[in-house]
């Protein structure tokens, strides 16, 4: 059995619990509603493949996978008859009338087949009981279409999970470790698209509402004779408060936005600090490690070296030297400057760290890649995100199309959490190392972000001249020197990743 997944039944009960824990999913998961933000099916079919490998019994599963989902369907039925119109006043369907929509429509052109169908369509399982019950659709025929459906989708979805397990063995005879490094990187690099495809905007409009609540109860606030009385007794404190939530100047909602943000990110670092400190993540840390080991292979082995050596520092000072040629040819001379002593700021941050935590690092795979400073945190992740997370909020404002801004951002985010995961890949860092340096390194890219929106928008705050314009060449000559520059950068990036893939890839006396 993997290592990985050893370590992963000793965080799961046992016994009548573990089982229990499995229906209670399968039962979550058909409820009305409920069911769409529990990702049942995921994991019963996960279940499934830790059947094939002893976590439980096959037959058992299957019977509390069906149970569960029987019992659902039901519980939503009966919600849906008795309390159908209550319900759908409450703002949680009202938020979803969309989906309640498709609901119905399905429900009225398949009658009692859609509630077979249903429960093997995601976005209609936890919908399509509630619907039949609404519209009285009678107790009988529902029951048998429901236990029919549950009984085959308990049977399939841990099925499922069990005979991709038998074949794991079989994939890797076929198609060697590399395909599953393959899938590990697919899963990423879609993972993270969807995100800023799809939840990072409703995250956006999340908040914005949220704001705008916040300004009206704020408003609202402002207006108590009690606030008025303390504005006028304490003039001076009360005209500093108030001026963290303005728009009139740089050091204000901006400024507190970036506080707020960057305390997420300083709780997040030192909870990961806390757990290192500690010893509590050494666990998941020495899984993470043996992981890896499953998923080497000589190609991919080949693509983790040439993906961190865009962390290194002479990849580094290559194509910051060509963004900074960039920005000082179109008079950026603040985002210049960001770039450059925010850079180098936040590695000589991350050496103060590393000197003060003293973790020692994991043995890495390759002799060659052996290196003294100490491990936490990782200053590849730190800086891959630090650095090309600045060079892709700078060419936003050179786009207005949105395709080109999602690709951007899309694009360098995943080369970031590339650069991350190969630390973890050479051996050269712990999993919890490269977390805390993107912790560290979003708490750091906030502050940086907001200067240079803060410059962007309140100008004659800082004691740059505002639309000082010192080098003034015509468009063509811009880009005959940034063609050349490019032609260069590229030419030196590609001999320096080929020199760092040709290392000697023989394993330490540690490893061997």
């Amino acid at each position: 059995m993997e290592a990985w997944l050893q370590n992963l039944f000793g965080y799961l009960p046992g016994g009548a619990s573990y089982y229990l824990l499995i229906g209670a999913l399968s039962f979550v998961e058909s409820l009305a509603l409920v069911g769409i933000f529990v990702p049942g099916s995921v994991l019963i079919v996960f279940a499934g493949f830790m059947a094939a490998h002893g976590k439980g019994d096959i037959s058992t599963l299957v019977a509390v996978s069906a149970g569960g989902a029987i019992l659902g369907d039901l519980v939503s039925y009966w919600a849906g008859a008795r309390l159908g119109e209550t319900l759908r006043q409450h703002p949680l369907f009202r938020k979803r009338q969309a989906l309640m929509a498709r609901a119905n429509v399905f429900f009225i052109e398949h009658g009692g087949k859609s509630v077979f169908i249903g429960r093997f369509v995601g976005f209609l399982r936890p919908f399509i009981p509630f619907v039949a019950g609404s519209a009285h659709m009678r107790p009988l025929p529902f029951i048998v279409w429901a236990v029919t459906s549950g009984l085959l989708w308990g049977m399939a979805y841990p099925g499922l999970g069990y005979f991709f397990a038998a074949s794991w063995k079989l994939v890797q005879l076929w198609t060697g470790r590399f395909s599953l490094a393959i899938i590990v990187l697919a899963g990423l690099f879609v993972g993270n698209a969807l995100f800023w495809k799809y939840l990072a905007p409703r995250l956006g409009r999340a908040a914005r509402r949220l704001w705008q609540g916040i300004s009206r109860r704020w408003t609202s606030f402002l207006q108590k004779p009690k606030v008025q009385a303390f504005a006028t007794a304490h003039p001076a404190l009360w005209t500093f408060v108030a001026e963290r939530f303005t728009l009139r100047h740089g050091a204000g909602l901006y400024l507190t936005f970036a506080l707020a943000a960057s305390a997420l990110f300083a709780a997040l670092f030192g909870a990961l600090a806390w757990g290192v400190f500690y010893e509590r993540l050494s666990r998941i840390d020495q899984s993470s490690y043996a992981l890896v080991q499953e998923l080497r292979h000589p190609v991919s082995d080949t693509f983790f070296l040439a993906v961190t050596s865009l962390g290194n520092w002479p990849v580094l000072l290559m194509v910051g030297a060509l963004t900074l040629l960039w920005l000082i040819l179109n008079n950026r001379d603040v985002s210049a400057l960001i770039l450059l002593a925010g850079t180098a700021g936040g590695e000589v941050l991350v050496f103060v760290l590393k000197a003060l935590f003293q973790r020692p690092r994991p043995v890495p795979f390759f002799a060659a890649l052996n290196v003294e400073s100490a491990s936490f945190p990782s200053a590849h992740a730190f800086v891959g995100l630090v650095f090309y997370g600045l060079i892709v909020y700078m060419l936003l404002g050179n786009t207005g199309n949105l395709r080109w801004k999602l690709a951007l951002v899309t694009g360098g985010s995943f080369l970031a959490l590339t650069i991350g995961l190969s630390r973890i890949y050479l051996g050269v860092h712990w999993l919890s190392d490269v977390l805390a340096g993107f912790a560290l390194a979003a708490l750091w890219l906030t502050f940086l972000v907001t200067a240079g929106e803060a410059r962007r928008r309140y100008g004659g705050e800082f004691p740059w001249h505002r639309g000082w314009r010192p080098i003034r060449l015509s468009s063509w000559l811009k880009t005959l020197i940034l063609t050349l520059a490019v032609l260069a950068t590229l030419a030196g990036v590609a001999d320096y990743v080929q020199s760092q893939t040709a290392i000697d890839r023989s394993p330490p006396q540690e490893l061997r």
